[in-house]
C-alpha cells in the first residue's frame, strides 16, 4: 500500500489532536489554572517536532533542552518548572512518535531510542522502589514532585530507566507503557 499524503492543515489538526490527547486535566492537575491550554498551545503550535530529529542521542538532547526550556517559559506561576516542563514535552513526543502518521510526517523514528521515559509521581516512586529492589538504595534521589524535580535528579532517573529498560529490550520510553499498564491503585512496577 503507497503512504498516503496528508495536507498541512491535517497534519495541524492531527498535532492539536495529539496535544489534547497527550496534555489531559490529570497530567496537569494541581499545577494552575490554564496550564493545560498553554502546554498544548505550544506543543501543536510552536514546538518544531520535527526539528527535534537528529543524528544522535546528543544533538537530540540539546534540543530537547531548548524546547523544554520555551515551554517553561510560557508555563505561569508554580507551573513554570523543568520538571513540569520536561514532563509534558516528554509525553507529547512520546505520542506523536505512537501516532503512525505523525512519527511517518515528522521522521521521527530515528529519535525513538533517544526519547526520554516521562516522569511523574507514579513513574518516579517505582524507579525508586525498583532501585531499592536491586539494592541500590542511594542510587536515585527521593521522589518528591514534579515540580520540584531539577535537571540533575531528572537526569539521575533517566540513566537508571535506560538500565531497567535495557533489562526488558525495550527503548526507556516505553517502561511508562510498562509502569502505568502494570499499575492496580497508586502500586506500578517497574
Amino acid at each position: 500500500m503507497a503512504a498516503t499524503q496528508h495536507t498541512k492543515r491535517f497534519v495541524s489538526e492531527l498535532q492539536w489532536h495529539q496535544a489534547r490527547v497527550s496534555i489531559t486535566v490529570s497530567t496537569v492537575r494541581s499545577q494552575g489554572a490554564g496550564t493545560g491550554e498553554i502546554a498544548r498551545r505550544f506543543l501543536a503550535e510552536e514546538l518544531e517536532i520535527s526539528r527535534l530529529r537528529g543524528p544522535s542521542e546528543r544533538a537530540y538532547l540539546v534540543r530537547l533542552d531548548e524546547a523544554t526550556e520555551a515551554l517553561r517559559n510560557r508555563l505561569k506561576g508554580k507551573a513554570r518548572t523543568f520538571g513540569l516542563a520536561r514532563k509534558l514535552l516528554n509525553i507529547y513526543i512520546r505520542d506523536c512518535v505512537y501516532s503512525r502518521i505523525l512519527c511517518a510526517h515528522h521522521r521521527l523514528e530515528s529519535i525513538e531510542p533517544f526519547l526520554e521515559l516521562p516522569l511523574d509521581g507514579i513513574v518516579g516512586r517505582a524507579l525508586v522502589r525498583a532501585a531499592r529492589e536491586r539494592g541500590q538504595f542511594r542510587r536515585l534521589p527521593k521522589w518528591t514532585s514534579i515540580r520540584a524535580l531539577s535537571r540533575e535528579d531528572s537526569d539521575a532517573y533517566q540513566a537508571f530507566a535506560i538500565e531497567l529498560a535495557a533489562e526488558r529490550s525495550l527503548a526507556r520510553v516505553h517502561l511508562d507503557v510498562a509502569i502505568w499498564g502494570a499499575r492496580s491503585g497508586n502500586q506500578a512496577t517497574a
